[in-house]
């Protein structure tokens, strides 16, 4: 029989050596072995031990002496063959490994935790053995008698930390030793104990004693044959659990183990009858469903004002995939608004529906794949990774608030939603929904350029008005020497809200209460130790924090260095507009929600129910209040500080600046009250501020694309971002041109078909994060398979080169600057 031969992506492969690699399948794990499992494989010159996934297999060419499978870590494939081409081609598009796809793609509760052990063997002489020499006499020199267990980290520590894995190899080969990879997977699966009666009742009562009334309530209850868990017999009889392993070890009652999904339970949530759509909504739906009807690939744009009622779209749209027996990806940006939209889609479709983002356990989190993978789940609502969900014959998805950047990861794979849910509808002939009332610049672009139809909203559900917005100069403000974040106008406003109790909500994105302390005295502002930037004042512990490291110090209230009282702050964030808030309107109650108040599990879903039940007056937060919300005694919203994302050295800042203050603007007046906005900003007149201000997406796009056509940015061109970061300042900046003369010299050669501009090396906005600084290259460039195929090969031979050692390099298209 020929050798079976499986080519794996292996996990401890760095970028710089990843590919494919092939493993001789030892003939009692050839059934085992098959393509989407998972294995444990001796990687490298050490053959240390190390998970892969399999890809392939191949055919035997003689040409090598091939390396063992040592174990099969799972009982049926993992990965579907779908699910492999898509992590193909993210590596082939994320200048990334394979495994760092495979990881993205699986959730966090499928993966390993591993103590390897060796075993003495039961047959061994220990005289004999402890005459060995070299390496092998002194491993086994640790071992005392046949049969005792040493972990593979307990006998490199007591060698003064030298690898032995070849020598543990040898001595397995010879079976002196005996491996055990101890591979468990990191979250199992949850099970309850359930009882039922192993006899008749009456035959059961009669081997119980009148003394004992609480076994015989258990005969009772369970007299009608059914199944009932040891939890809620225990609870609902007071029998003791000892009493019910005594009744299990005579025979009276049998028990089984029972699956428990750690899964959000709708069955409190009352069922809900579908909306009746208006005539404009109809008529969106009806264009949408039948490009579902097409079982094509497609694409479409949903381009709805706020509170124009998308939502009700996107359930009419999946409840038509649900008829045709398909499922559907819901996606939204934010982990706040995941309780919203979960109890609108729970009462229309039930247990049906599946929820997957970060702020769930990594037991639900595995629980709730379970479920979309058995085919429970088909109707999937999750942030950034539910874009991977494995939903079973998928027809439909959608990317809610689509414009926003909470869409790409900042880790490898760095991978944007959208890009993968575009993937993902041409592969399943699924139809995706771009939805937004302010779309991207590149979402749009496209619409415009004819890659996909446009459907539109531009009235507000049920006839309600967007709101009136109101421009108020903060120059004038600072003028009169008005202490402060509120001013005058935003202040009567508020005033007149509560007066006729209504809510407002408050937005300025910038936690804490300072983003500058210092002393007046001497100076001093404290900074970071690790990172290029002053350190945040929280006033709730008083502390100033670094928002990239975490690392922190005391405010005492007096000057470390001079020891001066006089400590002034400056650019306030949302606890310092808390405490004005408590000062100008004492008895109003307020919320805040920024990262600081929402790090605890149900944080959000807790707050919304608070505000929604009116137990608070004012919302103020951070961008988690922009987007989403559906309240419908709001009548007023505020916008702090428009001006502070305005001009940030980013090309997109003008696209965010634009996307927040007019999301924000809509969450007011969203039922039959018009609603009230007041923007502050020290630009009044500044294009961006003036289109916010009247809701004019248009307008705001001629003037971006016209910017963006003359800066040669996104979508006009393609960008492409080369990061070298490394502890030494100088050393990065050596490498990285080194980086760009092989760049520019491979260009004039080999690769003159793709020639394009290097700029740089230039400074990250934050240069230094955790003791490591930042610096990159800019290119702009088409993204074509010859272009990536270039990159990748410059960032392999970088890593390679061992006069960059200390220093990595990735690569991003069309960053976030």
């Amino acid at each position: 029989m020929a050798e079976k031969i499986c080519a794996v992506a292996v996990d401890a492969a760095t970028y710089a050596i990843d590919k494919l690699y092939s493993y001789r399948v030892p003939d009692e794990l050839r059934e085992q072995v098959q393509i989407g499992t998972r294995v444990l494989v001796p990687f490298g010159f050490g053959n240390k031990r190390a998970e892969a996934v399999v890809l392939a297999f191949r055919q035997d060419d003689g040409g090598y002496r091939l390396k063992p499978v040592v174990e099969v870590l799972d009982d049926e494939p993992v990965l579907s063959a779908g699910q492999l081409r898509l992590a193909a081609w993210m590596r082939e598009r994320l200048y990334c490994t394979y495994f760092d796809c495979v990881h993205a793609i699986l959730p966090a509760g499928l993966w390993f935790r591993r103590q390897e052990t060796y075993t003495l063997a039961p047959q061994a002489d220990p005289a004999a053995l402890h005459t060995r020499e070299g390496e092998a006499g002194a491993v086994l020199a640790l071992f005392d008698q046949p049969g005792q267990t040493l972990a593979a980290a307990e006998i490199r520590q007591r060698l003064g930390g030298k690898s032995v894995t070849r020598v543990l190899d040898a001595l397995t080969g010879e079976g002196i030793l005996l491996y055990h990879s101890n591979t468990v997977q990191k979250t199992g699966d949850k099970t309850e104990k359930m009882l039922a009666l192993d006899m008749e009742a009456g035959e059961a009562m009669a081997h119980i004693s009148r003394r004992s009334p609480a076994r015989m309530d258990v005969v009772s209850v369970l007299a009608d044959g059914g199944w009932m868990s040891w939890k809620e017999l225990t609870y609902m009889t007071g029998v003791s659990d000892a009493a019910l392993r005594d009744m299990v070890k005579k025979g009276l009652l049998r028990v089984r183990q029972e699956e428990r999904l750690r899964t959000p339970d709708f069955s409190a949530v009352p069922p809900a009858a579908p909306a009746v759509l208006s005539t404009a909504q109809q008529q969106v739906y009806d264009g949408l469903s039948a490009l579902l009807d097409e079982n094509a690939a497609r694409a479409a744009l949903l381009f709805g004002v706020t509170g124009s009622g998308k939502t009700q779209i996107y359930l009419e749209l999946i409840d038509r995939a649900l008829q045709q027996g398909k499922g559907a990806i819901l996606l939204v940006p934010e982990i706040g608004l995941t309780p919203q939209m979960l109890r609108q889609f729970a009462a229309r479709f039930g247990d049906q529906v599946a929820v997957l983002h970060s702020a769930l356990s990594a037991g639900e989190r595995y629980d709730s794949y379970k479920k979309i993978r058995s085919g429970r789940g088909r109707v999937v609502i999750g942030t950034r990774s539910a874009v991977f969900a494995p939903v079973a014959r998928l027809g439909v998805i959608i990317l809610d608030e689509e414009q926003d950047s909470a869409y790409r990861s900042e880790q490898n794979p760095r991978y944007h939603a959208r890009d993968v849910a575009k993937y993902r509808a041409a592969q399943e002939k699924a139809l995706l929904v771009l939805g937004s009332a302010t779309p991207s610049v590149e979402t749009y672009y496209g619409a415009r350029q004819g890659k996909y139809p446009v459907f539109t909203l531009g009235e507000r559900f049920l006839g309600a008005g967007l709101p009136d917005v109101a421009i108020a100069d903060l120059r004038g403000q600072a003028r009169e020497g008005r202490p402060g974040v509120i001013g005058s106008q935003l202040e009567q406003e508020l005033a007149d809200t509560l007066a006729r109790g209504r809510q407002a909500i408050l937005f300025l994105n910038r936690r804490g209460n300072s983003r500058v302390i210092g002393c007046a005295l001497c100076g001093w502002v404290p900074e970071c130790p690790s990172c290029s930037t002053n350190l945040t004042y929280h006033s709730a512990s008083g502390r100033a924090m670094c928002h990239y490291c975490g690392a922190s110090v005391k405010i005492t209230g007096a000057c470390p260095v001079c020891g001066g009282t006089h400590l002034f702050t400056e650019t306030p964030g949302t606890q310092k507009v808390e405490q004005e808030l408590h000062e100008k309107f004492p008895d109003a109650r307020v919320l805040r929600m920024d990262a600081d108040t929402m790090h605890t599990k149900g944080a959000h879903e807790k707050l919304f129910a608070a505000f929604a039940k009116g137990e608070a007056d004012i919302l103020l937060g951070t961008q988690m209040v922009t987007k989403g919300l559906d309240f419908e005694n709001v009548t007023l919203v505020g916008v702090l500080d428009a001006d502070q994302s305005l001009y940030a050295q980013d090309y997109r800042a003008r696209e965010r600046t634009f996307a927040l203050i007019t999301q924000v603007v809509g969450r007011a007046g969203r039922r039959f009250d018009t609603g009230r906005a007041v923007i502050q900003t020290y630009s009044p007149s500044h294009p961006v501020i003036l289109a916010a201000a009247r809701q004019d997406y248009e307008r705001f796009f001629e003037q971006e694309i016209q910017t963006r056509q003359a800066l040669r940015c996104p979508p006009v061109c393609s960008l492409t971002l080369l990061t070298a970061v490394g502890e030494i300042e100088q050393q990065v900046l050596q490498s990285l041109l080194a980086l760009k003369t092989r760049l520019q010299s491979l260009m004039e050669g080999q690769y003159a078909d793709v020639k394009a501009p290097v700029l740089g090396p230039a400074a990250a906005q934050v240069v230094r994060v955790m003791g490591r600084y930042r610096y990159h290259l800019t290119m702009r460039a088409d993204s074509t398979p010859r272009w990536r195929a270039l990159i990748a090969g410059v960032i392999r031979e970088f890593l390679q080169d061992s006069k960059n050692r200390g220093v990595t390099v990735f690569a991003e298209e069309d960053p976030d600057l």
